[in-house]
């Protein structure tokens, strides 16, 4: 849109989301015997990507060529199991984690809001 800003929020927005449909799903398959849980491994990511951008930049002041996106992976969570029917689902972690992914999802909101609103009182000022 008019910044990385707003790219890096939509990002984390989107992550948050696949976080929750990831949850949802978990949870869902509670049950199912030899269901392994899923989840989003994302500020690894963010943080192998500004890595990226500090090495690909030559002087503090010249721009990197490389795309600044990042990429949230799913994972499936193999390598352990809760119960005798090879289920790795947590449900009382899986619902705390959706609690604290829903107010994550809430804090971006707003910031993506702040952002929008700076930027019509720069267009408002700016007549």
């Amino acid at each position: 849109m008019f910044n990385s800003n707003f790219d890096t929020l939509k990002t984390a927005l989107d992550v948050q989301l696949k976080r929750q449909e990831l949850h949802a799903e978990n949870i869902a398959n509670a049950e199912t015997p030899g269901y392994k849980k899923k989840y989003v491994a994302f500020e690894e990511y963010l943080q192998q990507s500004k890595m990226k951008l500090r090495m690909n930049t030559t002087d503090e002041k010249h721009l990197s060529s490389s795309p600044n996106t990042v990429q949230a992976k799913q994972i499936t969570q193999d390598n352990t199991s809760i119960t005798n029917d090879e289920n790795n689902v947590d449900i009382e972690m899986e619902t705390t984690e959706m609690v604290k992914d829903a107010l994550r999802y809430q804090v971006l909101s707003r910031l993506m809001s702040a952002n929008i609103d700076r930027y019509n009182t720069v267009i408002r000022n700016a007549r």
